[in-house]
């Protein structure tokens, strides 16, 4: 006498579950992950907001060029001198913003460089102005105002306050 035997089904992979652990897995790696790595930056103090009905402060830019020649607004200024009428122009407007425009061409240590420089000049100076780090345009220029501003390769440099 034979015994029926059932019939043999075949398995089945489920691919859904398969995807939804390997996600699960994945999210978890990318969070240890992320507490694992020790972010390194440097501390930037923000400019303060003035108030509405005061005026704005005053501005002097700091530029560099990509040959490396100093300009303080606009104006070329020798190496040496530039510190001086830097300190002449912060005693006489003491609450001004100090703009810095480097070339893209030169090193992100030169902007370093740069910054410790005028925060050296701020303090002999004993002012309470800002430092703000002038940012390249993105996209197409608008030369509608200046044609001669909105170039990024000119020796003062184009500089966008935001």
């Amino acid at each position: 006498m034979r015994l029926p035997q059932p019939e043999m089904r075949r398995g089945r992979i489920e691919i859904i579950p398969m995807i939804d652990t390997i996600f699960f897995l994945l999210v978890f790696f990318m969070i240890t992950w992320l507490t694992m790595t020790h972010m390194k930056g440097m501390n930037v103090s923000l400019p303060r907001q003035t108030k509405a009905g005061g005026k704005a402060p005053s501005s002097v830019m700091v530029s560099l060029s990509p040959q490396g020649g100093y300009y303080l607004d606009k104006r070329p200024v020798a190496q040496g001198v530039w510190k001086e009428r830097l300190t002449k122009s912060l005693i006489a407007h003491p609450n001004s913003v100090v703009v810095l425009n480097v070339a893209s061409t030169q090193k992100t240590q030169t902007l370093i460089e740069l910054m410790d420089e005028v925060n050296g000049v701020i303090a002999a100076s004993h002012t309470h102005a800002e430092v703000l780090i002038a940012t390249p345009r993105t996209g197409k220029p608008d030369t509608s105002k200046n044609g001669a501003d909105a170039t990024s390769g000119d020796s003062g440099g184009s500089h966008d306050n935001r």
